[in-house]
């Protein structure tokens, strides 16, 4: 079994993409996506304005996620630590595919304190709290607020305090476990049946599986 993969998706449509700086060079690297991105060895990833980036960092895997929307391919595929990964690798690291950020792979595995199999970084607007969040992501339509209102209610009847966390999720560090693989899936059903805003249903998952999540501090 390897030890690391870093992987991200692109599913949908073109849009921004930003390929990482690594601190291990021939670290295995996935790009799950829908796009037709062209075969060969300087495969062209498509970004705004029918313009291409070249591609000699990634491996295209292609994933048919149709029943999905778009945004729920991407979720699906980030929260879900695709087969192929999971089972072949002992850590994966997760990037945004829209966000530039720098992966030292060694570094952030020193945030995976004992107990945990999952990092991740505190939320940049410095928020800690899902109500507050779901109220934001409400007022500026960034999902439907039935849905929104619907999660934020349930997780109250459910006893989930406020100002109990909150998480950027644009860059994820775990550990292969099999209990790491029951609490993706428990968050990815959040999901389905709620918002799509990941960020909203991570921290209720991770108090109701009672799985520590290590804070992965910025600087590298």
């Amino acid at each position: 079994m390897k030890k690391f993969a870093l992987y991200t998706a692109r599913f949908g449509e073109p849009g921004r993409f930003n390929i990482p700086k690594i601190s291990i060079p021939d670290v295995d690297r996935f790009c799950f996506t829908d796009l037709n991105i062209e075969s060969g060895c300087h495969q062209k990833i498509p970004v705004r304005g029918n313009k291409y980036i070249k591609n000699d960092f990634y491996q295209i895997v292609k994933m048919n996620l149709n029943h999905l929307s778009p945004v729920r391919r991407q979720r699906q595929v980030k929260i879900c630590i695709p087969d192929e990964i999971f089972d072949n690798y002992e850590y994966s690291v997760y990037v945004d595919c829209k966000r530039p950020l720098a992966v030292d792979f060694e570094w952030l595995l020193n945030f995976l304190v004992p107990g945990s199999d999952f990092a991740a970084r505190l939320h940049r607007r410095k928020r800690d709290c899902v109500y507050e969040e779901g109220k934001i992501c409400i007022e500026r339509c960034l999902d439907n607020h039935e849905d929104i209102s619907r999660q934020l209610d349930f997780y109250r009847s459910e006893g989930y305090p406020v100002h109990n966390g909150l998480y950027w999720t644009t860059i994820l560090i775990r550990r292969h476990t099999e209990r790491l693989k029951t609490f993706s899936m428990f968050w990815w059903k959040q999901l389905e049946k709620y918002s799509f805003r990941d960020q909203i249903s991570l921290p209720y998952v991770a108090w109701k599986h009672k799985m520590k999540i290590s804070i992965c501090a910025r600087g590298k």
